[in-house]
């Protein structure tokens, strides 16, 4: 089947697949050929698919997953490969996001926090699973 990730940005991936696996809003979905339709919301987390037999994983920001059953198509606002994450620049960003949580009162404020936070910890989770 024929996986395509893009962003406002780039075409992350375009593969043809034997399964795609993802963090919804809902839990984790995996993805066959000849899956029902379905379009889901994505949570901020890492995305995996399996070519060729190899399980490749990479850290999607949210977004909406659609299925035909013959394609999966993600939209997203931010998605990059395992080989593309600087884990130095990763750990940075989780820093300054718990710094930032701990003096926010704004509601509004704490939200932006705690999404950078999540994707930081997203990349790092990524970069740590490589090794």
């Amino acid at each position: 089947m024929k996986l395509k990730i893009v962003t406002p940005e780039r075409i992350v991936v375009e593969e043809e697949v034997e399964a795609v696996y993802g963090k919804t809003i809902d839990g984790m979905i995996g993805i066959l050929p000849k899956h029902v339709p379905v379009v889901t919301p994505l949570e901020i987390g890492v995305m995996s698919y399996v070519k060729n037999g190899q399980k490749l994983p990479l850290a999607v920001m949210g977004g909406l997953l659609s299925t035909d059953g013959k394609s999966v198509t993600v939209l997203s606002d931010a998605a990059e490969l395992g080989t593309e994450i600087d884990a130095v620049r990763a750990q940075h960003a989780k820093e300054r996001a718990e710094a930032e949580l701990n003096k926010l009162q704004d509601h509004h404020d704490i939200a932006l926090a705690q999404q950078a936070l999540s994707r930081a910890l997203v990349r790092l989770a990524l970069v740590s699973n490589k090794r």
